[in-house]
């Protein structure tokens, strides 16, 4: 579990989000180890919990709530191979021109931007591609070396 602050608007139990990182705003912040550097740029995180604590936000004086984040796993695009599921594989890199693909941020995470060991945890399908890449969206979680 982590603790963050999620802005008041959707932080819902339930609610998941992909942190982005934060701005330079954000480092003049006294909150910035609770708020941002706790967790981490290209991960996804479930709101398992919402509390009562609220303060307001540097960059819009909008209102951020204290809540718990469970991390979840990631969904990711890779090329199509045969295997099975908890296996380790190497992800390369892709290159992406269509921004407005739905699949784009699962082909150019910022999280998997190097090559990657990734253990996949479940294939989730074929992708089809605009750019004609032979494709697979699967769940996993990187390798770290």
């Amino acid at each position: 579990m982590v603790i963050s602050l999620v802005p008041k608007d959707v932080a819902k139990k339930g609610y998941q989000f992909t942190h982005l990182g934060g701005t330079e705003t954000c480092k003049k912040c006294k909150l910035l180890s609770v708020c941002i550097n706790s967790l981490v740029v290209g991960s996804n995180y479930e709101i398992t919990k919402v509390r009562e604590k609220e303060h307001t936000c540097l960059i819009d004086d909008g209102s951020m709530v204290v809540c718990d984040l469970k991390e979840m796993n990631d969904l990711l695009s890779v090329k199509f191979q045969k295997f099975l599921d908890h296996v380790v594989i190497t992800r390369e890199p892709l290159e992406c021109i269509e921004v407005l693909c739905e699949y784009y941020d699962y082909c150019m995470s910022d999280k998997y931007e190097q090559t990657t060991k990734v253990k996949v945890l479940k294939n989730k399908g074929k992708i089809q591609c605009p750019l004609k890449y032979d494709l697979v969206l699967i769940e996993g979680e990187k390798i770290e070396n």
